[in-house]
């Protein structure tokens, strides 16, 4: 299978892939010198690349879940249940419980309901090379297609179909085909589209949320590869791009990045196994601890707001604050809530993977599934929530959990 590989983990992943028997295709120059690759610009039948944030990989194309569940065994990896580029039939705005969004009774999936919706456009028939459907006789391109002889050499070819009512887009493959194999390929979508037959269309969509442990492991991995590879690369890539190359040039330690993004005030960012993010209300600094291989970091929350306490069960009160300790050892935190004369509340410890380090944040996989003590009972709670996420935490993971409950039952 050929890979295309972009983004802040190509180096690792470059060398995941060829050491499990994949081919490598449109690598950049610098991946081309690091591994000594031939330059290949031929068509791929997956693409790997960074997600909106950088802490995600997203996976386009023939499907390689079964290779990705592997290879991220503490992350969560979610294989959409509606193909990209596929088209559907929808019934009441809806398809397979998702919310259709614009509400068509057909269209074109152009985006997998990564939130909770599916999002459409008219229907298209849509090949490895292109899209064609009936319009105004336009042609479009891939923002990746950039050269301008390229889209001159394209647009020769798509003229044509324009004449006769088709709107085409190139896709990022184009540019790697010859004219013959593109030409044809529009003839069989132009029938294609006209015959309104879709059935053969569709690429899996596969969306890796990566969790710091497995961030570390694509350290180790990158590191075979350049061995003044720091801790904590990969995280420190989502805040820092050039500081982290200038460290790892002066084989200096990450010790000044890791404290750098730790400021006076720290956000705090929950991720749940169906993508949803949550901020959670942020905490002042009281302790930090940071080195080269495990930082810390403690904070006080105070609150001005009544209401209740989720999994607690104990009414929240003006003045009421809690300690909580992130560290990058530990697959749980242990928030403590007191009253504002220091009397404890209640203990809740929310099991999930070690906290990453972002400018100013703290981010983390939840695990579903928490632990709770108020007064002198200890109870486990969400353990259905763990069970219908069973899939996308994966079995290393779920086995883990239990693991870390025995842990912290322990410790309360």
């Amino acid at each position: 299978m050929k890979v295309r590989i972009r983004g802040i983990y190509a180096t690792a992943l470059t060398k995941l892939f060829l050491d499990n028997g994949f081919e490598i295709v449109q690598a950049t120059p610098q991946i081309s010198e690091r591994f000594s690759l031939p330059i290949k610009d031929e068509p791929s039948d997956v693409t790997v690349k960074d997600g909106n944030d950088k802490g995600e990989l997203i996976s386009i194309g023939e499907d390689i879940y079964s290779f990705l569940r592997k290879t991220f065994q503490t992350s969560f990896v979610w294989k959409s249940p509606v193909k990209l580029y596929s088209v559907i039939e929808t019934n009441n705005c809806k398809f397979m419980d998702y919310q259709v969004e614009p509400c068509l009774d057909k269209g074109l999936v152009v985006k997998p309901p990564t939130e909770g919706r599916v999002i459409l456009s008219s229907p298209k028939a849509v090949g490895k090379y292109s899209m064609v459907w009936r319009g105004d006789g336009k042609t479009f391109f891939s923002e990746h297609i950039r050269d301008r002889e390229e889209k001159t050499r394209l647009l020769s070819i798509s003229i044509p179909f324009n004449k006769k009512g088709y709107n085409v887009k190139w896709r990022s493959n184009a540019p790697f085909a010859n004219n013959i194999v593109l030409k044809e390929e529009l003839e069989k979508l132009a029938m294609r589209f006209d015959n309104d037959d879709f059935r053969q269309q569709g690429e899996d969509f596969i969306k890796v949320t990566v969790s710091l442990e497995d961030k570390i492991m694509l350290d180790e991995i990158r590191k075979k590869v350049l061995p003044n590879t720091i801790k904590f690369h990969h995280m420190l890539k989502m805040s820092f791009s050039n500081e982290v190359d200038e460290i790892e040039q002066t084989s200096m330690n990450n010790e000044e990045l890791l404290d750098k993004l730790i400021t006076e005030y720290m956000k705090i960012e929950h991720i749940k196994p169906d993508g949803r993010k949550f901020e959670l209300k942020e905490g002042k600094v009281i302790y930090k601890e940071v080195n080269s291989d495990y930082y810390i970091v403690r904070l006080m929350r105070v609150f001005s707001r009544e209401g209740i306490y989720d999994g607690l069960n104990v009414k929240k009160e003006e003045g009421d604050y809690d300690i909580v300790e992130f560290d990058s050892r530990k697959w749980y935190q242990i928030h403590r809530y007191y009253n504002k004369d220091g009397k404890l509340k209640g203990i809740y410890v929310n099991i999930s993977t070690p906290p990453e380090l972002l400018r100013g944040k703290l981010r983390y996989l939840d695990l579903e599934v928490d632990v709770v003590k108020v007064g002198d009972e200890v109870r486990i709670i969400d353990l259905e929530e763990l069970e219908k996420n069973k899939d996308i935490i994966g079995e290393t993971m779920y086995k883990k959990i239990f693991t870390i409950i025995e842990e912290v039952k322990k410790i309360l």
